[in-house]
């Protein structure tokens, strides 16, 4: 099994009590926003170290849940500050960027600049993410597939046209290509049933999932399975990832009580408060959407870290409980062959983070690296 963190790169500042949507210039400090991005480098160099096999950063905009515009402009300084690891990315958010191609373009840089450890990454996005850019929430799925689309044609075609509903392109000789052949190997997000069918039918394309609930998840992967096997697709455990929350400790009362408050605040505050003030504004935006599509798929405004351990979200406790839990988790989900540990949480201190992130490192990294067999599924 591979190794990997993700992180969204929050502000390492708590706002409680004073967060909304927006947020507010007011609560923006420089000096705290530069501490964020120092924090992560300091981070990712002690997990090259340790033995994760790569970072996946994502996109988000608007607000301290995350710092990370632009994945493919942070991953480009981490790849000249590391030598080995995977340099990942979940994702693009594609419906926000006006021209698919300059992605395609930056990431075969990016590829070409770390001699092929780029893994590009895609996906459509939280509905709020779609605020700043006054895209409407309806034109994010279609628009999602057709860049990808244009994304793979474009690595792929040795002179790229494309004429679709949102992006049109005559006769495009992309350089630089990708230094991967034919192209970095693909990773794309889904919930839903139509965007898990989606993946299934685009050969060679990884599906990630988190965010929701390990009983959830079973049913989504066993529907992913059902519709790889309908379009002839052979798929093992290499075809799916994995991400959770982790936080290990000597002991479980140590571990739980250092993550607790970190994690409820990445919850309930930067991702649950900051999406229920922005409702109102997306629904302005998008008057054909009902207030139930704009909701998150999950109570996290009010969901307890004990409960959301329950159903899976987290990883918290000694090294052993935390392998014994994820164990089960991979059992009951049928195996997956990448892992992606979440190990910051909120304005979690920056020493709890590396703690965590060595606790790791050392007593489980090695364990996962010896878990999967990647038989055909």
């Amino acid at each position: 099994m591979k190794v990997f963190t993700f992180d969204f790169c929050p502000y390492i500042k708590d706002l409680s009590g004073r967060l909304g949507y927006p947020v507010g210039v007011k609560n923006y400090e420089p000096e705290m926003a530069a501490k964020t991005y120092e924090n992560h480098v300091e981070q990712f160099l002690l997990m090259e170290e340790v033995g994760f096999d790569g970072v996946c950063l994502n996109e988000h905009h608007g607000s301290p849940y995350s710092l990370d515009n632009s994945p493919n402009l942070f991953l480009s300084y981490i790849a000249a500050k590391t030598s080995r690891l995977k340099l990942a990315m979940a994702g693009n958010l594609l419906p926000l960027h006006g021209h698919p191609l300059r992605v395609a373009e930056e990431l075969a840089m990016l590829d070409n600049l770390s001699r092929g450890r780029v893994i590009a990454g895609f996906v459509r996005g939280i509905p709020r993410e779609y605020l700043p850019y006054c895209i409407p929430v309806s034109e994010g799925r279609p628009r999602f597939e057709e860049a990808l689309d244009v994304i793979i044609n474009a690595w792929n075609s040795e002179i790229f046209t494309h004429h679709g509903k949102y992006y049109h392109y005559q006769e495009v000789d992309m350089w630089p290509r990708p230094y991967q052949k034919p192209h970095p190997p693909v990773w794309v997000g889904a919930i839903g049933p139509e965007p898990t069918k989606n993946v299934a039918n685009r050969p060679g394309v990884t599906l990630c999932v988190t965010f929701t609930p390990t009983a959830f998840i079973k049913k989504q992967l066993d529907y992913f399975r059902e519709c790889c096997a309908e379009a002839g697709r052979k798929i093992t455990e290499n075809d799916i990832l994995l991400a959770r929350h982790v936080f290990v400790a000597e002991s479980q009362k140590e571990a739980e009580k250092a993550c607790k408050k970190h994690f409820e605040y990445y919850f309930q505050n930067l991702l649950g408060e900051i999406n229920n003030a922005a409702i109102d504004k997306l629904l302005a935006q998008n008057p054909d959407l009902k207030r139930e599509q704009v909701q998150t798929p999950y109570p996290f405004d009010t969901t307890p870290m004990e409960k959301m351990r329950d159903d899976g979200f987290v990883l918290v406790g000694t090294p052993d409980r935390v392998l014994s839990d994820l164990k089960a988790q991979y059992e009951e989900l049928g195996g997956f062959g990448t892992f992606m540990a979440i190990v910051r949480m909120g304005a979690m201190p920056q020493e709890l983070v590396l703690n965590n992130v060595r606790m790791f490192g050392k007593e489980i990294i090695p364990k996962l690296h010896a878990m999967g067999n990647g038989a055909k599924k």
